[in-house]
């Protein structure tokens, strides 16, 4: 049977290097390449071999194949040096488009994330951060109400907003998200982004998440991709999410506002925690529906043997 660490793991599936079993971990790493920035010695992604090698490379990037490195190269003489980072990256992505090298990467669209933890401002189009292997961050919301009490149930009951993803969306179709879910822009700060996606996927007016929904912090993970998620399988995907509750009334009712949604589910707990166990969920979404469960003391120590790695692994170190 499958269990709520199975769900962790699920998402979390980038080996740790754990003491005295550090062979899986190793092995991921002598597979990568890393990503760097000018001026910055730290990495900034992970890269799978066969994408390096078949990268169309322009001029403005220099491997070291000995270290395994992909180097974005130092600064220019050009006063707008940091801005031309981007337009590099841009360019060699334009190339890989033209000669239809990653089929994944789709039409260009105008869908920026900025590379997490830079020392300037450097970003990237969404759809190629997984080939790059950066940190793709976002920002999701778990709507929630109070069933009234019953004779049978004197207590309120925690009920959640679950919807379901269309059957013919390109990743994870027909599986449950967070009430309200998507990626920080370029530019953009976690709770604007959450104003604008709330509007966007679940007509939820400004006044309306500004007045009701809370911070509650962050979940990560550092995930390996299968054919799920709709691209290529084996890409490195770690994730940043910054996370929110909003309590309404049990008289407010979602519906699909756009086609991204194929129907919204009111679930109680038991049912949420099901659908977990089942595989239903998306996976980043399952750990934020977990992270919720836990802070509400809806998931104890006293019922989890689990809960102490299930809690350490929600919140992963990430390594860029």
């Amino acid at each position: 049977m499958k269990t709520f660490l199975d769900v962790v793991k699920d998402c979390d599936n980038f080996p740790y290097p754990d003491p005295g079993n550090s062979h899986a971990y190793e092995e991921q790493l002598s597979t990568l390449w890393t990503f760097h920035l000018p001026d910055d010695i730290r990495p900034h992604g992970f890269l799978l071999d066969w994408v390096v090698q078949s990268m169309p490379w322009t001029e403005d990037f220099q491997l070291n194949s000995s270290q395994r490195q992909v180097h974005l190269l130092r600064r220019r003489d050009a006063a707008n040096w940091q801005e031309l980072c981007s337009q590099s990256i841009d360019q060699v992505l334009d190339l890989a488009r033209e000669q239809n090298i990653f089929p994944s990467l789709g039409q260009k669209r105008d869908e920026r994330f900025s590379v997490i933890g830079a020392k300037f401002p450097v970003s990237i189009e969404r759809s190629a951060i997984s080939l790059f292997g950066i940190v793709g961050c976002g920002v999701h919301l778990t709507v929630y109400t109070r069933a009234p009490p019953t004779e049978s149930e004197p207590e309120p009951r925690i009920k959640l907003w679950i919807p379901q993803r269309n059957f013919n969306k390109s990743t994870y179709p027909g599986m449950l998200d967070n009430t309200v879910a998507g990626g920080v822009a370029e530019g953009e700060i976690p709770f604007d982004c959450l104003v604008r996606e709330a509007s966007e996927e679940a007509a939820l007016s400004e006044s309306l998440i500004r007045t009701k929904a809370r911070s509650a912090g962050t979940v990560t993970w550092f995930n390996i991709s299968d054919e799920r998620a709709g691209g290529i399988p084996g890409l490195m995907n770690p994730g940043l999410l910054y996370v929110y509750d909003m309590e309404v009334g049990s008289d407010v009712v979602f519906t699909p506002v756009d086609d991204d949604i194929h129907e919204f589910h009111l679930m109680d707990v038991n049912q949420a925690k099901q659908a977990m166990l089942d595989g239903r969920f998306k996976p980043a979404s399952a750990n934020v529906l977990l992270d919720f469960l836990i802070r509400h003391d809806l998931i104890t120590a006293d019922e989890e043997e689990d809960y102490a790695e299930i809690v350490s692994r929600l919140h992963r170190k990430l390594p860029f």
